[in-house]
């Protein structure tokens, strides 16, 4: 049985572990305001002084599908089911250029802010946790357009395409864990930039971003499919144009290595952080 004197002990305790607890909770509200605050930097610093400024998110994709258009669908006649041809490319860069752009924009904002970071102490993964967010400006534009090729090919969208807005939730998890290691790594190695713009070149032809991975082998399709953006790509496209997951598991492995990468990236992020100041 507890004493007066041992909850008198306990209470200050329970005191400070509140005040812990709403210290973390500010903290936290704050980090969450300066993500987005950066966020809208970045876009602003983007278009600024643009001919178009925001128009580039639309033309960009436009034109990219336009070029794969007329190589994959037109020479070398690429199957894409039901769908019309322009209508599934279109699908597969929406989702890739959220990942793939997302990246590019994480790996060199820790060195592209080295100003900012010696005046302004604030947590350094907040910086391509930024960016990342950034790039959804242009995928909601990239998305709209998406929407109007749907419209005008009168291609049947299902129900099932409310579930991607849990699905994209995985695929901004992966894009962070694999943001956190690139940003980490560009700090100590300067050529990380290039590197990250070659494996994305070979992980996008690797991915069904062009192609339907169901019009391979089922070897290959495997192998494609046991890509985290491959499984993704193809359940974004199921949810939208099937009404349900062709393969299923495939989605699951992907959850489980998006998991690992957020875990592995920000590990190795938080491991090589201490050395931010000293080399740059």
């Amino acid at each position: 049985m507890a004493t007066s004197r041992d909850m008198l002990t306990l209470k200050p305790q329970a005191e400070t572990l509140g005040y812990r607890m709403l210290r973390r909770a500010q903290s936290l509200v704050l980090w969450l305001e300066l993500i987005r605050n950066l966020a809208v930097r970045d876009v602003e610093v983007r278009y600024k002084h643009s001919l178009l400024g925001l128009y580039w998110a639309i033309l960009n994709p436009l034109v990219t599908a336009g070029i794969f258009g007329f190589v994959f669908g037109v020479i070398f006649h690429a199957s894409s089911g039901s769908i019309p041809y322009v209508v599934f490319l279109l699908t597969g860069l929406t989702f890739w250029n959220l990942f793939a752009n997302g990246l590019m924009s994480a790996t060199g904002c820790v060195t592209g802010n080295a100003s900012m970071l010696a005046k302004i102490y604030f947590p350094r993964v907040v910086l391509p946790t930024a960016a990342v967010f950034a790039r959804f400006i242009d995928f909601m534009f990239s998305a709209l357009v998406l929407l109007v090729f749907i419209l005008l090919y009168h291609v049947q969208v299902y129900w099932s395409a409310l579930w991607i807005i849990p699905l994209l939730g995985i695929q901004v998890v992966f894009t962070l864990g694999i943001a956190y290691l690139f940003a980490a790594l560009n700090v100590l190695y300067r050529d990380m930039t290039q590197l990250v713009g070659l494996v994305l070149m070979v992980w996008m032809y690797m991915s069904p971003v062009m192609y339907a991975a169901s019009s391979q082998t089922s070897t290959l399709q495997g192998l494609l499919l046991m890509n985290p953006m491959g499984g993704i790509l193809q359940a974004e496209r199921d949810l939208l144009f099937a009404g349900q997951l062709t393969e299923p598991s495939f989605l699951w492995s992907a959850a489980a290595w998006a998991v690992l990468a957020l875990v592995g990236g920000l590990a190795v992020f938080k491991r090589v952080e201490p050395l931010f100041a000293e080399v740059m």
